[in-house]
């Protein structure tokens, strides 16, 4: 029962989080500043760069983001094995189950470098560079 408090209360959070930013009020001022002219801060000009109106650097940029994120998520699956495995005390399952974490995580590690390098390959083969990508038009 607690444990059911505990998940409403979650989930809950995790609405009032995503819900309370779209209920905000616009605000509408008479002069409106362009926020990326003097952008001092490392996370500012970041953001700032994503309003590149290329589509090519767009799709760079969030297949990079993805893949970032596999190599952070199948790293952790990784210390996660070797935490489990020194837990494990000596016991043949728990090992057995560590060892599991870990080879699944190295697998995880390859799959991803082997889909960024056959992506490269192919995109090679047909002449297309992520840099220079756009949308077509008919004219």
């Amino acid at each position: 029962m607690a444990r059911l408090i505990t998940v409403k209360k979650l989930l809950i959070f995790t609405l009032a989080l995503v819900v309370y930013p779209l209920l905000a009020v616009s605000a509408y001022a008479a002069n409106v500043a362009d926020p990326c002219t003097g952008a001092s801060t490392p996370i500012g000009t970041a953001i700032c760069a994503l309003a590149d109106n290329s589509i090519g650097s767009t799709v760079q940029k969030i297949v990079v983001a993805i893949i970032v994120l596999a190599v952070i998520i199948a790293l952790l699956y990784l210390l996660y094995g070797g935490v489990k495995w020194i837990i494990s005390r000596g016991d043949k399952t728990e090992v057995e189950a560590a060892r599991n974490h870990i080879t699944a995580a190295v697998v995880g590690l390859i799959v991803v470098f082997l889909a960024i390098f056959i992506v490269m390959i192919i995109l090679a083969l047909f002449g297309i560079s992520l840099d220079n990508l756009s949308l077509p038009s008919i004219t």
